[in-house]
């Protein structure tokens, strides 16, 4: 089915949608991961950050608030532009340090001069390929400064998704924005690839507004799912040396039992 008429996305899904953006804030409101994030950068000195796939600004903004310098890197314009609206709320002292780049971040330079890139909130799950993803620790390398930091954070696989199920779907996003139009964006397994570790998948946005006209968009996408043990095979091929590694947002340790796989590491040796 994969390989039929449908469009196929290029990552995983396509957020590039104001409803879709919408949603996502109404939904992915926890901070867990700020508060880590927070402590382990400290409140000292003031950082240059870059946070790839940045969404809506969920993790930028509070950073920023707390007087860092901040990189945001964004491929859909409807994400990006929500995460501006918020920011211009709060100020020209916020504003003046928060920089968007609305690209794909396997099309231009990330820059250089980080003192920590963050890839957060299982952003390795919108890519569609290992080599995407280590593709993407290759580009940090660049981006980061001497024993600059590197937060990686997704879930960690430990397979059984070749058995499905297939065809059951999966609600994602849903929910009415605040002009009243009704969205909500699923997707449903099709298949698996075990040679590739590639799953594939039939994405679907269906939109209501508020006088009743329905829109519905539908096309293919896929993703590679991570795990903890590829990671930090892919940060000692380019040089990191991990400081800690989580089992979940509170920061306790990672153990083969753990849902999550989050990476604190540094450019270069200890």
């Amino acid at each position: 089915m994969h390989k039929g008429t449908m469009q196929e996305h290029k990552y995983a899904g396509d957020y590039n949608h104001p409803v879709i953006a919408e949603l996502y804030d109404q939904t992915e409101t926890y901070t867990d991961d700020i508060t880590l994030i927070r402590k382990l950068v400290g409140n000292s000195e003031k950082l240059n950050i870059l946070e790839c796939f940045g969404g809506t600004g969920r993790i930028l903004i509070p950073l920023a608030q707390d007087g860092h310098r901040i990189t945001g890197i964004e491929i859909a314009r409807a994400m990006s532009s929500r995460a501006i609206e918020k920011l211009g709320r709060l100020g020209d002292e916020v504003r003046k340090r928060v920089t968007f780049k609305v690209q794909d971040v396997f099309d231009e330079d990330w820059g250089k001069g980080y003192d920590v890139v963050i890839m957060g909130a299982n952003a390795f799950y919108e890519l569609t390929s290992a080599e995407m993803q280590e593709q993407c620790i290759g580009y940090a390398k660049e981006a980061l400064v001497s024993s600059g930091r590197l937060f990686i954070d997704n879930d960690d696989y430990k397979g059984g998704w070749e058995k499905g199920p297939f065809g059951k779907v999966r609600v994602v996003f849903e929910g009415v924005c605040s002009d009243g139009t009704y969205g909500r964006f699923s997707k449903k397994d099709v298949s698996f690839d075990a040679v590739l570790g590639v799953l594939h998948m039939e994405c679907t946005l269906y939109i209501r507004d508020p006088s009743g006209v329905e829109k519905q968009e539908r096309y293919m996408a896929k993703k590679h799912p991570v795990s903890a043990a590829e990671v930090e095979k892919w940060l000692a091929k380019h040089g990191f040396s991990i400081l800690h590694l989580f089992g979940d947002r509170k920061g306790n340790p990672y153990t083969s039992q753990s849902e999550r796989a989050i990476f604190w590491a540094q450019n270069g040796p200890l």
